[in-house]
């Protein structure tokens, strides 16, 4: 058996070290930019959720559509909002250089809290200047009741 000398292997050590800084480099702020613009959009619509004692809320923004373009589901213990913001070219002869608003189909979901009230007649949505505020209002808790306990024969 032949006997080897002894060394110390850092070089794989440390291009995995290169590697996972460049990785790290690379999702960074700064680079982002670098991104295609597709993976830097947030989702589509924002939405923001909140809550108070008596009711849950959740607002989307969703500038340019009409109410009838939108749907409003509760699948579950969720509430979705859905629909398709169109592309309508304002000018046929004008160039575009940039577009950063979304287009296309789009679907939201958020996940609901247990205690809302989910019927129909009890969820109000309301839509003014590209904002839809859908709120549910929450459940009256029951009081807790006494069941009497009867002897069988």
């Amino acid at each position: 058996m032949k006997l080897m000398p002894w060394r110390e292997r850092t070089a794989p050590l440390s291009l995995r070290g290169d590697l996972e800084e460049w990785i790290d480099r690379f999702f960074e702020e700064p680079l982002a930019p670098r991104l295609p613009e597709v993976f830097r959009r947030g989702p589509f619509p924002a939405v923001n959720v909140g809550e108070d004692d008596k009711e849950f809320s959740a607002s989307f923004e969703l500038p340019g559509l009409k109410e009838d373009e939108i749907e409003i589901q509760i699948l579950g213990n969720q509430l979705v909002v859905s629909g398709e913001r169109k592309w309508e070219e304002e000018r046929k002869d004008k160039e575009y250089h940039r577009v950063e608003s979304q287009y296309g189909v789009f679907r939201r979901s958020v996940l609901l809290p247990d205690g809302l009230n989910l019927e129909p007649d009890a969820i109000k949505a309301t839509y003014d200047k590209g904002v839809l505020e859908v709120t549910l209002p929450k459940l009256e808790p029951k009081p807790a009741t006494k069941i009497k306990v009867k002897k069988t024969k």
